[in-house]
């Protein structure tokens, strides 16, 4: 009986020394995420002329440059809701490149 509790008290301390060891060298496997190879849908928006355009683009992962472009709407700076119409139209946009992705996949 006591060589068996002798034995866990063992294991233990080993698994201990074990995980402190992990920590400190850095020894632990950390999954990183894998880049993905191909052009990437995306929302995106820029002001020019005193308007907002929102858009979806499909970029190139590797260069950024922009292989297609849709415009979801334009917005008038001075708009007094403009807020409201930019968050509004920046979910369509999210919502047209999740749907452009799935349909790339």
């Amino acid at each position: 009986m006591t060589l068996v509790r002798a034995m866990v008290v063992l294991g233990v301390l080993a698994l201990i020394a074990y995980g402190t060891y992990a920590v400190i060298s850095g020894t632990t496997k950390r999954r990183s995420p894998v880049p993905d190879a191909g052009p990437r849908w995306v929302a995106a928006n820029y002001a020019v002329n005193e308007m907002t355009r929102i858009f979806v683009r499909r970029l190139n992962p590797g260069n950024g440059d922009v292989l297609d472009e849709h415009m979801v709407v334009e917005i008038p700076d001075s708009d007094s809701d403009f807020d409201a119409k930019f968050l509004e139209a920046m979910a369509e946009a999210r919502a047209r490149a999740a749907l452009f992705e799935s349909e790339s996949d």
